[in-house]
């Protein structure tokens, strides 16, 4: 009967109770208006009588510290409040403070940053700078697949001084390859287009991969990059790379925006060659002032940016390239993308060699 009693004060509480108030704030009568509140005190009392039976109102549920309420089978179950999901961290846009914004046509002026033309000291020497590299010639393998910089040469978009500090990176990149005897144990493409989204032929975009290196395991995507060097900190904030005198803090030339190519072309070879391990990276090449420090910098899409010398640290633990490793299929397709004119250029001066101890020896082969 307790239990009758119970559930009919309950069904009639969660109907009422939303009339009663509803009525109370919209009655036209003093006296009516006392009334109803009346009778709402009376129920909220009566409501507290048989808690162990009703989900009572949320207002008063903040008064009852543990409310307890009837399962499905009639027995009493403790109510606990469902515990609130933490809210992700609020992500701030992330702006390149060099830059002046408009906001709501009210101007908000960039803080003043002092620049500096070059480094203050230089970095760490490797004798990969290209006063060490000068006087090699650009080498020409069986394992290269077109020509290091054939690519910046028909790019319009690029001012004449970037396109030939590209071209001379993708160069000193092939001339260190040799010296260091990698470019006789892998496989190497060069300017490669980045392929279309969807089938394997290049895509519409005017861009390239610098180089594709094949090795056993891995097919490496690499991206160089010429900037000033020295005695320097990069670092990244939300899109944009800084070089920070690390002497004197002062910011070496203006910050760059890292682009989405690497990203865009990694996901396009990974779409294609799904069972081979794609490794982007983003080299930077040293200059005569040396290498720099990265902390911690990643190109969209999670790209690691790394030092010339440690990237080819790395690759003297990589097996050599053979044509029943892994990433012998998809070399072979990704180099076919270069255009026929890139593959036929050739220059002069470039010999094919023949490795030997000594890398100043150099073989023609007719």
């Amino acid at each position: 009967m307790f239990s009758k009693v119970g559930n009919l004060i309950k069904m009639t509480w969660m109907f009422s109770w939303r009339l009663i108030v509803l009525n109370f704030l919209f009655s036209h009568g003093q006296n009516n208006r006392w009334f109803v509140l009346i009778a709402f005190i009376i129920s909220a009392v009566l409501v507290f009588g048989f808690n162990k039976h009703v989900l009572i109102f949320p207002i008063i549920r903040l008064i009852k510290r543990s409310p307890v309420i009837q399962a499905a089978d009639g027995s009493e179950v403790e109510y606990v409040p469902r515990p609130s999901r933490p809210r992700p961290p609020k992500q701030k846009h992330k702006r390149n403070p060099e830059l002046v914004y408009l906001n709501h046509g009210v101007t908000i002026r960039a803080k003043h940053i002092e620049y500096v033309a070059s480094a203050k000291d230089k970095g760490r020497m490797t004798g990969f700078e290209p006063k060490h590299l000068e006087d090699l010639p650009m080498p020409r393998s069986y394992n290269m697949v077109g020509v290091p910089g054939e690519g910046l040469i028909e790019a319009t978009h690029f001012e004449k001084e970037n396109i030939q500090l590209g071209q001379m990176g993708e160069e000193n990149f092939a001339k260190v390859l040799n010296k260091t005897h990698h470019l006789n144990r892998f496989k190497t493409a060069w300017s490669v287009p980045v392929p279309d989204q969807k089938r394997l032929i290049p895509g519409p975009y005017g861009t390239d991969i610098d180089c594709i290196l094949a090795t056993h395991d891995n097919l490496y995507l690499i991206d160089l990059k010429n900037y000033k060097s020295g005695d320097v900190r990069y670092h990244m904030d939300g899109s944009f790379l800084y070089t920070e005198d690390r002497a004197t803090g002062k910011q070496v030339g203006e910050s760059k925006e890292m682009s989405h190519n690497m990203e865009m072309a990694t996901a396009a070879m990974k779409h294609h060659f799904p069972r081979v391990n794609i490794v982007p990276v983003v080299v930077f090449m040293p200059t005569n002032n040396g290498e720099g420090f990265i902390d911690n910098v990643y190109w969209p899409g999670n790209i690691r940016a790394v030092n010339l010398s440690q990237f080819i640290t790395e690759l003297s633990f990589q097996k050599d390239f053979s044509y029943e490793a892994p990433t012998s299929g998809a070399f072979v397709l990704s180099s076919s993308l270069i255009p026929k004119e890139r593959l036929e250029a050739k220059k002069k001066d470039a010999p094919i060699i023949n490795w030997y101890e000594d890398s100043t020896d150099w073989e023609d082969e007719e």
